[in-house]
């Protein structure tokens, strides 16, 4: 074999190896981009079960710094959008928190579990929306009021109102029961600089006594005495927020009127469930 004949065969062969060690290398590299890609993306839907919307939203800018992918984007973006609704719920915007979880829902291309977390936190957004509206509003409305014509011991009581209601230690209601600690706290010094004395305690004989407490509605009857039971079965508080919301949505003022006085609108009504009272329901009952 002749010596250029040999030589050629020798450079093929290496020509050979070094291609196959190039695409060994290159093969390597890209399964170790895709196992570190994955491995972040894993991490993120970890968060996402965790409801840990920051470190979800870290995990997939990771993944979205190692492959840029409209999957990784996605979902970056729908992590990001789940903090903004959740800061802006607990700062009382409303609106700006459902634009955002909006975006979370209706993401191109989104996660499927953040989707339906996204519908779950709507839900819940309106809710703490409606029971500001309907419920702490008034209430707040009703202590500003008091404070206006000094009258401090009602604004006390008002502003205990909130911090009396079922769900005011949750995460999103801070913000209006700090607002309604200070009240109790201001107005409790202005009453004993006013008068010598300090603030009645809400709930004591001579609170409950007071007409924005026990409402104007409802004295007499089979629940003037006590009664907390409907068609057999004891009203939850659950049921009483909803009655209230119900006295409200007809148009009277909701924040007057005491559990015990909703308990028996909903008794003499008949009706089956609070949602189902009617404007005449509510005016036959506070017929004389």
């Amino acid at each position: 074999m002749k010596k250029s004949t040999i030589l050629t065969i020798v450079a093929v062969v290496v020509i050979a190896i070094g291609g196959g060690v190039f695409y060994a290398t290159q093969k390597a590299n890209h399964n170790q981009v895709d196992a570190s890609y994955n491995d972040a993306m894993t991490s993120g839907k970890k968060a996402v079960a965790d409801k840990d919307y920051k470190r979800a939203s870290s995990a997939f800018e990771k993944a979205l710094g190692i492959k840029q992918t409209d999957q990784a984007k996605a979902y970056k973006d729908q992590s990001d959008n789940m903090l903004v609704a959740i800061t802006a719920t607990k700062a009382g915007k409303y609106d700006r928190a459902l634009n955002r979880v909006d975006g979370v829902i209706k993401q191109n291309a989104g996660y499927g579990v953040l989707v339906k977390q996204g519908k779950q936190l709507k839900e819940t957004i309106e809710d703490v929306q409606d029971n500001y509206d309907h419920e702490i509003t008034p209430i707040f409305t009703a202590a500003e009021e008091a404070e206006s014509n000094q009258q401090y011991v009602t604004a006390v009581e008002q502003y205990q109102r909130v911090l009396d209601l079922p769900y005011i230690n949750g995460q999103y209601y801070s913000k209006y029961k700090e607002r309604a600690q200070k009240g109790i706290k201001r107005d409790k010094k202005a009453a004993k600089n006013n008068n010598g004395t300090a603030a009645v305690p809400y709930g004591s004989k001579s609170s409950r006594a007071n007409k924005h407490d026990t409402g104007n509605a409802g004295k007499t009857g089979e629940g003037a005495m006590g009664n907390h039971k409907v068609h057999g079965k004891t009203v939850t508080n659950k049921q009483i927020d909803q009655l209230r919301k119900r006295v409200g949505q007809l148009g009277y003022e909701a924040s007057s009127w005491s559990p015990q006085d909703l308990i028996d609108l909903y008794r003499n009504s008949g009706q089956n469930r609070p949602s189902k009272i009617t404007s005449q329901d509510v005016q036959n009952y506070l017929k004389p």
